[in-house]
């Protein structure tokens, strides 16, 4: 191993070691701001909020051909003009009222969707209002966590269908959804058909039954995936009529399938919902009762 030589240090160099160069504050941030180290983008705004000072110009926001932002308000630079006023009214009421606002915003840079955090406070001098100060931080990573976790607790991640947890976030017990068919749906043979042919034929069979299910249903209802082997699929403004048209598409569906899939049997209950005194829950159950009978209705075949 190489031993790097080392030396004493004389009387004059330990003087300039000890005596390095101390920046004052102003000093160091004036460093910071020109060589773009600020992690955030700091910036302030005049009474009539007009930007006097930003620390940073993302590609976001249109700084015209001098690439500058001071002297404009926030409806004079976003390409989005609902998104400039709607800062501009922020600002303009944060020096009305002095509280402060924060809120998050989503952009689209170079293709790729990107989110914003900015929070903005007032500024004071002897009591008296005198403009807008913030913070601009980058929290694409954190909403597109957040955003993916939103999206896994209502997905089910076989099918991409919406999972039981998005209908109890959605409301369709009121009166405008009325009449409101409901049709419960089962893959039969499901277990007969993952202790024969494994579990991958199973979830193919289940994603087979998901993709006739959304192929049938108006694009006014939902479909979700309600447990291991059902679906249930909600179709607002929907009446008895209708609603068999729905179960009929099904039934032409699945026996074209069958030509491929010949175990797919999907047994099928609908139910419609008139008068808004009856509980959902119950025309849920009703739908699933008349799903059962079909059920049975195809094993005495």
């Amino acid at each position: 191993m190489t031993v790097k030589p080392q030396r004493m240090l004389n009387a004059g160099e330990k003087v300039m070691k000890n005596e390095r160069k101390k920046y004052s504050v102003d000093e160091l941030l004036a460093y910071a701001y020109k060589y773009n180290q600020i992690p955030e983008i700091l910036f302030a705004k005049d009474k009539e909020c007009r930007y006097i000072f930003t620390s940073e110009i993302e590609n976001l926001i249109n700084g015209g051909e001098e690439h500058s932002i001071l002297g404009k308000t926030d409806m004079d630079i976003h390409y989005d003009p609902e998104l400039g006023k709607t800062y501009y009214e922020q600002d303009k009421e944060i020096i009305r009222t002095g509280n402060p606002c924060h809120c998050y915003s989503e952009f689209i840079d170079d293709g790729r969707i990107v989110y914003r955090e900015i929070a903005k406070n007032p500024v004071y001098v002897n009591g008296e209002i005198v403009g807008v100060c913030g913070v601009v931080s980058d929290v694409t990573e954190l909403m597109t966590m957040k955003k993916k976790f939103e999206t896994l607790t209502v997905k089910d991640a076989l099918t991409g269908m919406h999972n039981r947890n998005y209908f109890l976030e959605y409301d369709f017990d009121r009166p405008v959804c009325l009449p409101c068919t409901y049709i419960m749906c089962d893959c039969n043979n499901l277990k007969s058909v993952n202790d024969k042919l494994g579990h991958e034929a199973g979830d193919s069979y289940i994603r087979g039954v998901a993709d006739i299910l959304e192929d049938a249903i108006p694009d006014k209802g939902i479909c979700i995936r309600w447990g291991g082997d059902e679906f249930l699929l909600i179709i607002p403004d929907c009446n008895y009529e209708e609603s068999q048209m729905i179960v009929d598409k099904i039934e032409k569906e699945q026996q074209f399938k069958r030509k491929t899939m010949p175990y797919m049997e999907i047994a099928m209950g609908a139910y419609v919902r008139y008068d808004i005194k009856q509980p959902e829950k119950e025309a849920i159950q009703q739908a699933d009762r008349n799903m059962y009978a079909d059920k049975v209705r195809r094993k005495a075949k």
